[in-house]
């Protein structure tokens, strides 16, 4: 009896320890151990699991916290996430990426105060829903929003692209309807875990099920009837031209014979012409081969143009012309990087419709979107990554790559300087890769040519439109009238005060948003 005496009073002890400390010490931790599981889905753990229980701690103290704690809490889960997984970003960046991550975090915490309103106006079981819609809300502002000043990486979705089975939903509803139905778990477990009644866990049976269903319709079909097209990346980092000549040379006399050769970003970085050497070579080589040569080059721009040089990816056809320059249409914040491209094309080839994207451009669904709408069939990705950036980088953006073919059923060649040169297949199955480990060298491959559009193309690209719309109406209605609330509320307890009421609580303002606290 004597020890289980002891028993109880420890345990009423640690009970009375909870009580004191505050919620928000409790949701500060939570929200440390979130930013701490979620970053450990990209690389180098690439722990693509912890997808699905990461943000739990930090949701089941939302519907204990206020708003505006709320919004603080989500900063500091941003911070913790995007001080790990954006860490090469600090140094490329230094200053600026500092300012990114604030940026971003602030974001976070913007997503979190919008579910916490929404939750105070339809109830807790409104987290189920409402933190998906804020939490991807802000994802898809950030990344499809701007112009020049977006940013892609470290979206939630493209954890799950070690997860095959799973990463097929995109090509339903883009890589934001995989990280909308991840959040949503999150949100439905820690409603059923903050509740403790077994009905509430309905709401993340019902959500799995819908997963795996996605999953099941998601699954690509067969291409193994589509005729093979013979592709090569050159992968090199030098300003010396005759090795990039020498190494597409040697391509193109490989016994694979591709029919199709891409050559890394800012392969020519001095003013292209039809004179350049490398230019005048790979002509000779696609006339030679009956070849189509894609090399990354920078061409002079018009005079009133912000950048001083278009960055392209420049086709060269069989008959040795130049078909096409296909500008860049998000260069790099922060860099000078070229003009935003005037338009988009797809090219007619021999093989079919092709469509450039240069580098960044890859990170973007509706850059992507535009070609396969414009009936590119192929897509030809030169891409720069310097030798001396962080590894962290590069496998970041080898992770997002395989989305946008599996969001688009198009095959993808990609190749980089001193990254990771990439053949994937329109499934997103990856079906060669070449390191920066190996050095400079080819990588070779077969790709085939899909006409069909995807379901994304055809209407799936729609929910990015409509969360991020719904996401941004909210906020602009909820913020101003929650202030609105706050500001007549204090007003209203400085009144009762000031005529001496004090056992009456304070009078509530008259307002259509009495609900949100």
């Amino acid at each position: 009896m004597g020890i289980q005496k002891d028993k109880t009073q420890t345990g009423d002890i640690g009970k009375a320890i909870c009580r004191r400390v505050p919620v928000w010490i409790w949701a500060v931790l939570a929200a440390g151990a979130s930013g701490v599981m979620m970053s450990a889905c990209y690389w180098p753990l690439v722990w693509h699991p912890a997808a699905w229980i990461a943000l739990v701690p930090v949701l089941a103290a939302l519907p204990r916290l206020r708003a505006d704690t709320a919004f603080l809490i989500g900063a500091v889960l941003g911070l913790v996430f995007y001080r790990i997984s954006l860490a090469w970003l600090v140094g490329l960046s230094g200053l600026h990426a500092a300012i990114v991550m604030v940026i971003l975090a602030i974001l976070v915490g913007l997503s979190l105060y919008i579910a916490r309103l929404l939750m105070s106006l339809f109830g807790t079981a409104a987290m189920i829903w409402a933190v998906p819609l804020a939490f991807v809300g802000q994802e898809i502002l950030r990344t499809e929003s701007l112009d020049r000043w977006r940013f892609a990486y470290a979206g939630w979705g493209y954890s799950q692209s070690p997860n095959p089975w799973i990463a097929q939903i995109a090509s339903l509803g883009g890589v934001f309807l995989l990280s909308f139905l991840i959040v949503s778990w999150n949100a439905a477990v820690a409603y059923g875990l903050t509740q403790r009644r077994k009905h509430r866990w309905i709401p993340a049976a019902v959500i799995a099920v819908l997963i795996i269903a996605l999953g099941v319709i998601a699954q690509p079909p067969s291409y193994e009837d589509r005729p093979a097209i013979g592709t090569a990346c050159i992968q090199l980092e030098s300003n010396y031209h005759r090795m990039h000549r020498d190494l597409t040379a040697e391509a193109l006399n490989d016994p694979h014979q591709p029919w199709f050769v891409v050559l890394p970003e800012h392969t020519i970085t001095e003013y292209t012409t039809e004179k350049h050497y490398l230019v005048r070579e790979c002509k000779k080589l696609a006339q030679q081969h009956h070849a189509y040569i894609c090399i990354g080059a920078h061409w002079r721009a018009p005079r009133q143009a912000d950048c001083d040089y278009d960055n392209t990816a420049t086709l060269i056809g069989p008959d040795g012309g130049i078909l096409y320059a296909q500008s860049k249409a998000v260069p790099i914040p922060f860099f000078t990087d070229g003009n935003l491209a005037s338009e988009q094309r797809s090219i007619p080839t021999e093989y079919g419709q092709v469509g450039c994207l240069v580098c960044y451009d890859g990170g973007f669904t509706d850059v992507s979107r535009r070609l396969a709408s414009l009936g590119a069939e192929l897509l030809l990705v030169p891409v720069m990554n310097p030798e001396s950036w962080p590894a962290q980088q590069r496998w970041q953006q080898a992770a997002m790559a395989p989305f946008r073919s599996i969001e688009l059923r198009r095959c993808a060649v990609r190749a980089a300087s001193s990254g990771i040169s990439q053949i994937i297949e329109a499934t997103g199955r990856v079906q060669a890769q070449r390191t920066q480990e190996q050095g400079p060298g080819i990588l070779l491959g077969n790709v085939y040519t899909v006409k069909e559009p995807s379901f994304f193309a055809r209407w799936g690209h729609l929910f990015s439109h409509i969360t991020g719309w719904i996401f941004l109406i909210a906020s602009v209605i909820l913020i101003p009238a929650h202030r609105i609330w706050q500001i007549t509320t204090r007003i209203a307890r400085w009144r009762k005060r000031r005529q001496g009421a004090e056992k009456s609580g304070p009078d509530e303002p008259a307002c259509v948003f009495l609900a949100i606290r």
